[in-house]
């Protein structure tokens, strides 16, 4: 009897035993099931934080290119719109002389023609008197 004892006892220790080692193994599994879900609420948390610092970043990189183009665009404008009126005012500019000019202008030529006149007219004379009979009588075309 005393073996069936022994062997009972046994046997119950070897049942708590083995209740006691599948308790420690739930409480460890759902210990470590517990920790491993905290930590993908917490990667999902940190992923979702990067994704919204990586969005944020992008929109503010994207509105600062844009708001230096329109800064480009606009000194461009404003340049062009300072550069417009003095090209023109220098275009008139430089017509209203020539017309204010146009008397000057016109007495210089006039002055250029009479004193070109004057001159062909004194070296005909001057190659009318150096002429000899003979080119006198063949209109200078021989004896010059």
């Amino acid at each position: 009897m005393a073996e069936t004892k022994n062997t009972r006892t046994t046997a119950r220790n070897a049942t708590a035993h083995a209740k006691a080692t599948a308790a420690k193994a739930k409480e460890t599994t759902a210990s470590q099931a517990k920790e491993a879900t905290d930590k993908a609420k917490d990667t999902a948390k940190e992923a979702g934080k990067a994704t919204t610092r990586t969005a944020s970043r992008a929109t503010h990189a994207a509105a600062d290119k844009a708001h230096a183009t329109a800064e480009k665009a606009v000194a461009t404008g404003r340049t062009v719109a300072v550069e417009a009126p003095k090209k023109a005012a220098a275009a008139a500019g430089t017509a209203w002389m020539a017309v204010k000019a146009r008397k000057v202008l016109t007495a210089a030529t006039g002055a250029g023609a009479a004193a070109t006149a004057a001159a062909v007219v004194v070296l005909r004379r001057r190659a009318a008197r150096r002429r000899r009979p003979l080119a006198r009588l063949t209109g200078g075309r021989f004896g010059a």
